[in-house]
Formats: C-alpha cells, structure tokens, sequence
C-alpha cells in the first residue's frame, strides 16, 4: 500500500522521498510546492495546503502509514506556527483516523527540551520548549498521544536533531542526524510493531557525545550508523541550552 509523505518538498521530504523510493516503496507526496528537484520514479504528487482538511482526508485515501513532516520549520508569531504548525497536524490526524490509516510518524523536533541545559539527559516527561516553534511540537506530540489513545491510530513522534549532511557548528557533535540514519529511523517508525500505540523518541545518529536517550531505539530496531566523532572537530561548544540559537532569541510578535 501507499505511504504519504507531507512536507516533501524540503530538505528532510526530498531524501526521504528519494531514498523510500529506492526501497521499492509506492509513494504519494504532499506539499504547497513542487519538489525542486522532480520525483522519484513512481512517485505521486499532491499539492495542497495541510489546513486544507478536506485536501488532506483525500490525500490519505487508501494509505498504509504516513510521514508527517510538513511545518513551519523556523521560529515565527504564534499565530503563524498555530495556522501550520497544529492545525496542519491535527488535519493530518483527523485524516488518518478517518481513512483508517494505521500509523502516523510525527516529525517532532529536540527543541520541546531546548531550554534544558547542555549535557541534561531528560526523560520523555521532560519538556521545556525554546521558542514558539517548540510549543507547535510539543502540542503536535499532544495531538498524537490523544488520537493514539481515542482512535487507534499508531503514533510515533520523532523528536529531530539537527539534520544535516555533516555536522557544522560544536552542538552538532552532540544533536547531529544524517540523511541516512534520518531515512532508516522514519522508515522504522512507520514499519515496526510498537508495544504500546504512542512512543517518542529522540532522533540523531549515533553519536558517542549526544545528550538525548536513546530509548525507543530498541524496540523500532534503529541502529544509526553514522556518528558525528568521526568528523573533524567543529570547534568549542558555547551553547548553555540545548536548543543552541532558538533558546537566545527574543520572542518574535
């Protein structure tokens, strides 16, 4: 059966998209704008706006799991991450459940513990989110957790380091995901049986310095294979918070 992917027209969509496809996976792609670089072979494409409901419902018909990884991605007003942010997950929810989609991957984001200093290692109950962006994640893994428990659905929320292709900046020897183990982990996430119908996990590669657990990894049989040691130093690491920039910006009105 199909697989959508929202959002897949940006950095994370088009690799994803591209590697998902290699994988023989049919696909259905979803987003305000054409992919920049074409498709993959085989591969379908809507465009339409997530707070589109009606847009979003059709664009699930018939589908096996979706990827959730449309969003405003950098900080804004509130009003602009409430407008793409949650109203756009909870469509995408909303859709799921009433097309019988089994199982809904969240792109979260490592910033809903932003404001927690360098080096914590919190739980999943630990949130301290950095900016309004964050609060937009936070409330998505709400949504997920409330649609898991009072409609079925299967719920991952995948809590997003810093997707890069190498890391860039110190912070990174600790929050850096590659393309590739960003692509094995979503993949695990919308394919492997959950022992419960809600999990989060935090996702990054395997790196020897990073802060976040990596509870969850076993149970969706993720190994990283990448590690940003491996790489040449980046530098000394300033950071007080773990959300680097977004926890020292002013809020934006």
């Amino acid at each position: 059966m199909t697989w959508l992917v929202t959002g897949s027209s940006g950095a994370i969509g088009r690799r994803l998209a591209a590697d998902l496809a290699q994988r023989g996976l049919p696909l259905r792609l979803l987003d305000r704008t054409t992919p920049p670089t074409g498709l993959p072979d085989g591969a379908e494409f809507i465009e339409a706006d997530l707070r589109d409901l009606g847009a979003v419902e059709r664009a699930a018909t018939g589908v096996r799991a979706i990827i959730h990884l449309a969003a405003a991605s950098q900080e804004g007003p509130f009003a602009t991450m409430v407008e793409h942010n949650i109203t756009g997950t909870h469509h995408v929810l909303e859709a799921a459940r009433r097309q019988r989609v089994p199982r809904v991957v969240l792109a979260s984001s490592h910033h809903v513990t932003g404001l927690l200093p360098v080096g914590t290692a919190p739980d999943e109950q630990a949130l301290a989110p950095d900016s309004f962006y964050a609060v937009s994640k936070v409330t998505g893994e709400a949504l997920g957790r409330l649609y898991a428990h009072k409609s079925g659905l299967e719920v991952v929320a995948v809590r997003i380091g810093s997707y890069r292709t190498a890391p860039s900046e110190p912070r990174h020897r600790a929050t850096w995901l590659s393309p590739g183990d960003a692509t094995d982990l979503l993949h695990a996430a919308a394919t492997r049986p959950l022992p419960e119908r809600f999990l989060v996990v935090y996702g990054t590669s395997g790196n020897t310095e990073r802060w976040w657990p990596a509870a969850g990894w076993d149970l969706l049989g993720y190994r990283p294979g990448d590690d940003a040691a491996r790489h040449p130093a980046t530098g000394v690491l300033t950071d007080r918070f773990t959300g680097g920039a977004f926890a020292d910006h002013e809020l934006p009105t």
